[in-house]
């Protein structure tokens, strides 16, 4: 079970708080069309038929997802049909799995393929590490991606101002300051550097 600990004013911070459906067993079809109450900080996968609870990206992580779209936007040609969108369910088919990445790109035939409601699975996912974060929890996740036929997975890991690209699950480069994050030819015309990511 992940236990998390919200900032709310007016409360006893040092009070965790505990995910309400954590654990509880649910189908994929009641997972697709579930409206959760809502819950400070929590998201939800699903994985088999189990929900897991997930922190949500914090507040203080938005101006990440902001600067990247910021440079993608300016310097791209594909930001005209394709987009950087936070938090959205990804179905891995093949590990019967739902994830929720923190950041996922889709290009225009991903958008393309959602209007027909054809399950789709990005190329270039993104999360974001904070200190709730486990190394297993993180790995996971990436031997999930990959496995699942993602073709580029960023670690962005604000505590230390980096970030980890992985192109595979052995090949990994780690940008700080001035260099340029690799997109994988994927968005071809994005340089954008590791001091943009957190400008």
């Amino acid at each position: 079970m992940i236990v998390f600990t919200p900032i709310i004013e007016n409360e006893i911070k040092d009070k965790p708080l505990v995910p309400k459906y954590d654990g509880k067993k649910m189908s994929f079809e009641e997972f697709q069309n579930w409206e959760p109450e809502v819950e400070v900080g929590v998201k939800y996968e699903w994985n088999n038929g189990i929900l897991e609870a997930e922190e949500k990206m914090k507040l203080e992580e938005i101006y990440i997802f902001t600067n990247i779209q910021k440079v993608f936007q300016k310097q791209s040609k594909m930001s005209k049909n394709s987009y950087f969108i936070s938090e959205v369910n990804i179905y891995l088919k093949e590990l019967n799995k739902i994830r929720r990445p923190d950041i996922a790109f889709f290009n225009e035939e991903d958008i393309q393929n959602t209007k027909l409601k054809i399950d789709v699975v990005p190329n270039f996912v993104i999360e974001i590490v904070s200190d709730s974060n486990s190394v297993n929890e993180i790995e996971s996740k990436i031997r999930d991606y990959f496995d699942s036929d993602i073709k580029l997975v960023w670690i962005i890991i604000p505590k230390y101002k980096e970030v980890k690209v992985y192109k595979s699950i052995k090949q990994i480069n780690v940008c700080t300051d001035t260099d340029v994050c690799d997109t994988n030819n994927i968005i071809p015309d994005l340089k954008i550097t590791t001091n943009e990511i957190f400008a």
